[in-house]
């Protein structure tokens, strides 16, 4: 593994497949344990987006872990894919990782059904990893800012759907807030005490 740079950031490897048949490079069951493995070895900050596109690897390290990515996904591929079909490109930091995030939304955005379904697994995903504290919270930053750009330049395709399906995640769970006002309720009578 090479050490890149000293500077903690965000890296991506991005794989794409030149086969015709546009399918996951993995299923959904394999890549959970694909990001576990992931996870043992780089860190928690790890994240897989994994389309009929393609497939994204984020994460968030000191340490250039590109190469051992992509040996992952030829071991984790090796029974289901012809290994020479897939393309890997690496972004080594915040900079590229950002050009290639915002490139692939813009172009997907000309193909609303491939944006409507990215932006929906984008908002589970997001969802699904609220605990993360770099990879997620920087990756919404980029996935905002196109959104944005989208909606006042009027290209946004399936926006009402994709408003319900980000103001769907957005609602607080109501039994977390009843505990969180239970909670709050009981300090502030202890305090009276």
């Amino acid at each position: 593994m090479n050490n890149n740079s000293n500077i903690e950031g965000i890296k991506s490897v991005n794989i794409r497949s030149t086969d015709i048949k546009r399918r996951l490079l993995m299923s959904t069951s394999m890549v959970v344990v694909f990001e576990s493995f992931l996870k043992q070895n780089i860190g928690d900050e790890v994240l897989i987006v994994n389309t009929n596109i393609g497939m994204e690897v984020y994460y968030y390290s000191k340490n250039d872990y590109s190469t051992f990515i992509k040996e992952g996904v030829l071991i984790y591929t090796i029974k289901n894919l012809d290994h020479s079909k897939l393309q890997f490109k690496y972004n080594f930091n915040r900079e590229q990782v950002y050009q290639s995030f915002c490139q692939a939304l813009m172009t997907f955005a000309q193909y609303p059904q491939i944006f409507l379904a990215y932006t929906k697994k984008f908002i589970h995903l997001k969802e699904k990893n609220k605990s993360s504290r770099f990879v997620i919270p920087i990756l919404n930053d980029f996935f905002e800012e196109v959104l944005n750009f989208l909606t006042k330049t009027g290209k946004i395709p399936h926006f009402e759907k994709i408003r319900k399906a980000r103001s769907k995640s957005q609602k607080p769970d109501f039994d977390k807030m009843v505990i969180k006002d239970l909670i709050s309720e009981i300090l502030l009578k202890k305090h009276y005490n």
